[in-house]
């Protein structure tokens, strides 16, 4: 069953109180049990946009709810799970290694399957165009990839491909992250992602080519505030923490700008999503906001000099932007 995560929400003083304890496996003393805050989240098993990932969530109860992951990325929702099923998981040695998925020679297929309209379908195009004539990646579609000279070299020879469709459903407008090795991957767009232009079409196809969220990057400035409406699923707000190719780039077309904002004072160390106090952090509220520095996050009017150097440099392709071209 689908459940909404953003009806989760700690959304007063009083909740940001309420603690959950984390689940544990019987072999953790009692004494040594950690806790959640209200809004809090942490994975259990695995990584964000990590097909199988786990992840647990305090809401304002004091009630700790499972989520199973299945790789996709901007969906308000995930499959509720038994929280035992993390720890079989991690019991069985079930590896939790991360690889960013690529697209063999940097060239992703794709299908429009969905019932657009002539307009949209345009829009789609341009956004593929835009995208390969910034960057060196390629856009081709799975049926002229079958009857090309280079077909077996392409898209496990042309049989995976990401799927562009227009299906009402729960998730809404989300897609897969990275090269799935699967004919069908799926990236949805809803009407409303066209209302912005191909701005949230170039997201989501990023996405689709393995680029994260900015607003994870480990030395990300924003802050997430927990207690807000999230633009989508509190697993899209988690940090990645290993090391990104680029610098944070808070103009990038990847970054969100609902329930985050740039702070006022950059020397506090404030609590990510997945942390509290406990963590020797700070939990941000409104009043921590520069609302003049927020308003450029989240643009969705094309790529910045940061996404170009970052999508080139996880390709290996040329690079046409420098370090000290990419504005922070």
């Amino acid at each position: 069953m689908k459940h909404l995560l953003l009806a989760v929400l700690a959304a007063t003083a009083t909740a940001s109180h309420v603690r959950c304890r984390e689940i544990m496996d019987s072999v953790i003393p009692p004494g040594d049990a950690k806790y959640l805050v209200a809004g809090q989240i942490k994975y259990a098993f695995g990584e964000p946009h990590q097909e199988g990932a786990i992840y647990q969530l305090c809401d304002e109860h004091g009630n700790i709810t499972c989520f199973e992951e299945d790789g996709t990325a901007d969906t308000e929702t995930d499959e509720v799970v038994s929280c035992h099923r993390a720890k079989a998981k991690r019991r069985l040695g079930v590896s939790t290694e991360h690889k960013r998925a690529l697209w063999p020679h940097a060239t992703l297929c794709y299908k429009i399957d969905g019932r657009f309209t002539e307009h949209e379908t345009q829009l789609i195009l341009d956004a593929t165009h835009t995208i390969a004539s910034s960057t060196g990646v390629a856009f081709i579609e799975v049926d002229t990839c079958r009857g090309s000279y280079h077909s077996s070299e392409l898209c496990g020879g042309c049989e995976h491909y990401v799927s562009i469709t227009q299906e009402p459903n729960k998730r809404g407008t989300h897609s897969k992250v990275g090269y799935q090795h699967t004919a069908g991957q799926k990236l949805n767009l809803m009407p409303k992602s066209f209302k912005r232009g191909k701005g949230t079409i170039m997201h989501e196809l990023l996405h689709s080519l393995g680029v994260s969220h900015e607003h994870v990057h480990p030395a990300a400035e924003a802050i997430v505030l927990r207690d807000h409406k999230l633009a989508a699923g509190r697993n899209n707000y988690v940090p990645r923490r290993e090391a990104f190719v680029t610098q944070y780039d808070i103009h990038s077309i990847m970054h969100y700008h609902n329930g985050v904002c740039l702070p006022k004072d950059k020397s506090v160390k404030y609590c990510a999503i997945d942390e509290n106090e406990d963590d020797g952090c700070v939990l941000p509220t409104e009043a921590d906001c520069d609302e003049e520095a927020t308003q450029v996050l989240g643009q969705r009017n094309g790529l910045s000099p940061g996404d170009i150097r970052n999508l080139q440099l996880l390709y290996d392709l040329p690079t046409s932007v420098t370090m000290q071209e990419v504005k922070v």
